[in-house]
C-alpha cells in the first residue's frame, strides 16, 4: 500500500474546513441546519455519481467523528446526524445498484464476502433476536430503537466488501483518507491541549461546548492543572500505531533507511500518536496500547520470525517515541507565550491515573458492574433484548445534579462485551467473539503482509478496551470490524 502525500494533504484540508463549517454552525444554529443539507447533498450527489465517494465520505466522518454530531439537523425535537445521513446515503445507492444489477442479470452476485460471511449471518440473527426480544420484555420503544441502531452499521458489510473487492485502488484510498483523519485528530488534540493550558480567553468556553455538543469528546481538568483531551474516535491512533510498527518490521532497517525522509516522518508520528495516547488519559486506551504490544511482538517472532536485533530494534524505536512523546506534551503545555497555566508533573501524573480507582468515573463503573452482571443472571442464555435498562449508582457529577440520590437508569453501559450479552444472551456474544477471531486469524495468517497483520493487532485492541468500554457495540469499532474483514479476505494481501 502506497500513500498520496497529495491527496493526504487535499483530504487534511478538506477536514480542517469541515470542522470550521461544524464550529460555525454550532454559533450559528441556522447555518448548521443550512450545511448539514450542504454536505448531505454533496455526499448524496458524488455517490449516485460514484459509490466510492459517499464510502470516503462516510469513513472520514467515522474516524474523526466519534458519535457522529459534527454536523446534524435538528427540527421538531428529530435529530438526524451527519452519520445517519452518510449510512443512509450509502446503503440506498448500493441497493439501487444491486437492484440494477438484478433486473438486469437475473442474479446476484455476493462473491466478495470472501472471510467470515457465515460468522456475519449468524450474528444477524442474534441481533434480530436481540430486537425481538426487547419488546417480548415489553423493554421502552425509545430505549430499544435507541440501543438496536448502532447495530445497522454492520450492513455496511455489503458495500464496503464490494468496494474493497472489486476495486484494486480502494486499500491505497482508505490509507489516504485514514493518515488524513489521523494527522487531523494529532492536530486538533494539541490544539485544544495548548488552548486550555494557556486559557485563551473568548475561546476556551466555545470550544468546550462545542466539542461537548458536537459529540466528539470531551475536555477534562484533572490533577495538577492538566487537561485531558479524550475523543472516542482517538481509537483509530491506537491502531496507527500498530500499523506503523508491522511496517517499520517489514523494512530492511539499515543505515540508509534510518536516515531517511520516509523514516522520519514515521518517527515523527509515532512521538505524536503516542503523545496522543498519553493526552487521552484513558485507562482502556493504555491497556489496549500494551495488547497491542503483545499482539505485535507474538506476531513478529512466531509467525513472522523475524530476527531478535531487527525486533528490539523496533520496539527501541517505539520506547524512544514515546519518551518523546511526554517531552513534546511539557513543551505544548509549557510553551511561554501566552503566559501557561496548565501544569504537567511528568511521570507522577500518568502514574496516578493508572492507579487512581476512587475518581468518579472508575466507581461509577464499578457500582454498574454488579448490577449489570446481577441482569445478566436473570436471562444468560437468551438475553433481555435491546432497550433493556440497569439502575446504579453513580458518582458522576452532571447526573448528580439532576438525581439527588445518585440513582441512575440507562440502556448504555461502559462494560461492552457484558452489554452484549445483556442483549443478545450467551451464544449472541459468543457469536460475536468468534466473528472477531476469525477475522483475527484470517489477518495473521503468515502469508498476509504487513498491512492485514496490523489491522488484526488494531482488532484485538478494540476487543481489550471493549471490555470496558462500549465499542464494538458501536459505530466506531463496528466500523473497523468491517474493514478488517474485508482487507483480510483480499487475496493476495494488500503490501
Amino acid at each position: 500500500m502506497s500513500i498520496d502525500r497529495k491527496k493526504v494533504i487535499l483530504i487534511f484540508l478538506s477536514i480542517f474546513l469541515a470542522e470550521l463549517i461544524s464550529l460555525s454552525g454550532y454559533l450559528l444554529p441556522q447555518f448548521r441546519q443550512i450545511a448539514f443539507l450542504a454536505i448531505a447533498l454533496l455526499a448524496m450527489v458524488l455517490a449516485y455519481k460514484d459509490l466510492k465517494y459517499g464510502i470516503w465520505f462516510l469513513l472520514v466522518e467515522l474516524f474523526i467523528g466519534s458519535k457522529g454530531y459534527l454536523f446534524y439537523f435538528e427540527q421538531g425535537g428529530l435529530i438526524i446526524s451527519i452519520r445517519i445521513a452518510f449510512w443512509l446515503i450509502v446503503m440506498s445507492v448500493w441497493l439501487g445498484a444491486v437492484i440494477g444489477r438484478l433486473l438486469k442479470t437475473k442474479k446476484l452476485d455476493f462473491g466478495y464476502l470472501k472471510v467470515s460471511f457465515k460468522y456475519f449471518i449468524i450474528l444477524f440473527l442474534f441481533i434480530g433476536w436481540g430486537l425481538i426480544n426487547g419488546f417480548l420484555n415489553k423493554n421502552e420503544f425509545g430505549n430499544i430503537f435507541f440501543d438496536f441502531n448502532g447495530w445497522l452499521y454492520l450492513l455496511l458489510l455489503f458495500p464496503l466488501a464490494d468496494y474493497i473487492y472489486n476495486n484494486k485502488t480502494a486499500v491505497q484510498a482508505i490509507g489516504n483518507l485514514f493518515l488524513a483523519s489521523v494527522v487531523w485528530l494529532i492536530f486538533k488534540t494539541f490544539f485544544l491541549l495548548f488552548v486550555f493550558s494557556h486559557n485563551l480567553i473568548g475561546m476556551v468556553y466555545e470550544l468546550y461546548r462545542w466539542t461537548r455538543e458536537s459529540g466528539v469528546g470531551e475536555i477534562t481538568l484533572i490533577e495538577g492543572g492538566f487537561y485531558r483531551i479524550f475523543f472516542q474516535s482517538q481509537i483509530f491512533i491506537l491502531i496507527a500505531v500498530f500499523i506503523l510498527l508491522f511496517y517499520l518490521s517489514s523494512r530492511p532497517l539499515d543505515k540508509k533507511f534510518l536516515k531517511s525522509k520516509e523514516f522520519g516522518t514515521i518517527f515523527a508520528l509515532l512521538v505524536l500518536l503516542n503523545g496522543l495516547i498519553l493526552i487521552t488519559f484513558s485507562r482502556s486506551f493504555w491497556l489496549g496500547t500494551a495488547a497491542g504490544l503483545l499482539a505485535y511482538g507474538l506476531i513478529d517472532l512466531f509467525i513472522n520470525k523475524i530476527k531478535w536485533r531487527k525486533f528490539f530494534l523496533v520496539n527501541s524505536i517505539f520506547f524512544i517515541a514515546l519518551f518523546l512523546s511526554a517531552v513534546v506534551i511539557i513543551i505544548v503545555v509549557k510553551f511561554p507565550y501566552p503566559a501557561p497555566t496548565g501544569g504537567f508533573s511528568t511521570a507522577s501524573l500518568f502514574a496516578d491515573r493508572a492507579t487512581n480507582l476512587n475518581e468518579a468515573a472508575v466507581s461509577s463503573r464499578w457500582q454498574l458492574l454488579p448490577e449489570l452482571s446481577a441482569a445478566i443472571k436473570k436471562a444468560p442464555i437468551l438475553g433481555q433484548g435491546f432497550g433493556t435498562t440497569v439502575t446504579y449508582n453513580t458518582n458522576d457529577l452532571r447526573i448528580l445534579e439532576s438525581s439527588a440520590d445518585g440513582r441512575y437508569t440507562t440502556y448504555a453501559f461502559e462494560w461492552g462485551w457484558l452489554d452484549i450479552w445483556l442483549k443478545l444472551g450467551l451464544f449472541g456474544l459468543l457469536v460475536y467473539l468468534g466473528l472477531v477471531a476469525r477475522v483475527v486469524y484470517s489477518s495473521f495468517l503468515p502469508a498476509k503482509s504487513w498491512l492485514a497483520q496490523s489491522i488484526g493487532a488494531g482488532l484485538i485492541v478494540i476487543v481489550v478496551v471493549s471490555i470496558f468500554s462500549p465499542y464494538l457495540n458501536h459505530p466506531l469499532g463496528i466500523g473497523f470490524l468491517l474493514l478488517a474483514a474485508a482487507i483480510s479476505a483480499l487475496k493476495p494481501a494488500p503490501a
